[in-house]
């Protein structure tokens, strides 16, 4: 049975009506995890698979890097890294995405 078929996707995109911004912050959501776990390959593709995701201007600004999960200064994940802060940085300045608010409590 198609991806497409089933009633959890029908469910997510039909009636609660996914937008952009929901699936780029779950991209978001996977990059961040794949970097705070250390698998780098992860890391790298799903950068990668960012970046169809924006928008056509925003897409056009930033071409996929070649896959290198060398580390270091000079390394492809350390370039890879760069180019997300870049796309987060350029979302947040140059576009009106609404992105959702989360209020953290803090205590003294």
């Amino acid at each position: 049975m198609n991806d497409e078929k089933q009633p959890f996707y029908e469910e997510e995109t039909w009636s609660k009506g996914l937008s952009r911004e929901n699936t780029l912050e779950k991209q978001t959501q996977i990059i961040t995890y794949n970097y705070s776990k250390g698998r780098w390959d992860d890391f790298e593709y799903s950068v990668k698979a960012l970046i169809p995701l924006l928008p056509k201007t925003v897409r056009e600004r930033f071409k996929p890097l070649d896959h290198d999960i060398t580390l270091g200064k000079d390394g492809g994940v350390e370039k890879h890294y760069q180019q997300f802060t870049d796309i987060q940085s350029f979302l947040e300045e140059n576009t009106n995405m609404m992105w959702k608010k989360k209020f953290v409590k803090t205590y003294e």
